[in-house]
């Protein structure tokens, strides 16, 4: 989700010219992993049972297309609780899903 607030953490996340935290908690799947966009090597770490399950380079692709990845071409794989939303997804809707379901993703 783009977002004109320089200070959220969707714009920090986006515009690399701006000072961003280190990492950024992107949700976690259902199969049980988290995932954390590490900002200074451009990567994407997966957590499952406090070890390290998966590593994952953008090598110049952005976290929204590895968010997007994830709740599309992954088999068997959808975001369980995502706290970073791509950008083809509208906020209001994603709102709505949540309290009808009760689920982020």
């Amino acid at each position: 989700m783009k977002n004109t607030n320089p200070n959220s953490i969707e714009g920090i996340a986006l515009k690399r010219s701006c000072v961003r935290p280190d990492y950024i908690e992107l949700g976690e799947d259902t199969a049980g992993a988290s995932h954390v966009y590490r900002t200074f090597d451009e990567t994407v770490l997966g957590v499952q049972n406090g070890e390290l399950v998966q590593r994952f380079d953008l090598n110049g692709r952005s976290v929204d297309e590895y968010v997007k990845f994830v709740r599309d071409e992954v088999d068997d794989r959808d975001w369980a609780d995502h706290h970073y939303y791509a950008d083809d997804e509208n906020p209001f809707e994603v709102l709505a899903r949540i309290i009808k379901t009760g689920v982020s993703a």
